[in-house]
């Protein structure tokens, strides 16, 4: 009899483990990951007009830099002179479809220009909610470029940041975590004359 009763805690115990939830909210990132001192020292990856490029952020393995937030994990861009006006849209997905376990990266934006020194800085994300038939939802903000502009940085919100807003299937509000795991797309583009 007592055999069955420490067989039926443990299966209990395991089942119940099972079931929790993984922390909400980030653990900040260590100081000891910053790899980089200045802008100058990233390596900058071309974007192309029209072209996206998709970045999967990983907290523990993705690079690390210090920004006006904290830090954060950032992926570099360089770009190239536009003749008319041009925007950045970045997207970023919530690590889940089901909102109340969700977390996302929250992605600002820093323009520098040919020396490598910051021009504008954007540490807002308000956009609009957009589906994709294969990625899903997605959260999606448009950037003025400034015409000086000649990189950019894509960096995560740090944890303790503002959390976006996003709507459920049935119309409600969820605050969402920030995380430094996540993916966002990147795309350059002409505004429509």
């Amino acid at each position: 009899m007592k055999l069955w009763f420490w067989i039926s805690i443990s299966v209990l115990s395991i089942a119940l483990t099972g079931c929790a939830s993984p922390p909400l909210v980030a653990t900040p990132l260590p100081e000891a990951r910053v790899g980089v001192h200045s802008f100058a020292e990233m390596s900058y990856l071309p974007l192309s007009l029209n072209d996206a490029k998709t970045i999967r952020f990983d907290a523990d393995t993705s690079p690390v830099g210090r920004f006006p937030d904290g830090l954060g994990v950032y992926a570099a861009f360089s770009i190239e002179q536009q003749p008319s006006v041009s925007v950045l849209r970045i997207r970023t997905w919530a690590s889940n479809e089901w909102l109340p376990l969700a977390t996302i990266l929250k992605p600002y934006v820093m323009f520098l220009d040919e020396s490598k020194r910051v021009i504008s800085d954007v540490e807002s994300f308000k956009g609009r909610e957009g589906v994709s038939f294969f990625a899903g939802g997605y959260k999606e903000g448009y950037f003025p470029i400034p015409r000086t502009a000649r990189y950019f940085i894509a960096y995560s919100a740090s944890s303790e940041s503002d959390r976006l807003v996003l709507s459920s299937a049935n119309g409600k509000l969820w605050a969402i975590p920030n995380a430094y795991s996540g993916k966002i797309e990147v795309r350059q583009e002409l505004l429509p004359q």
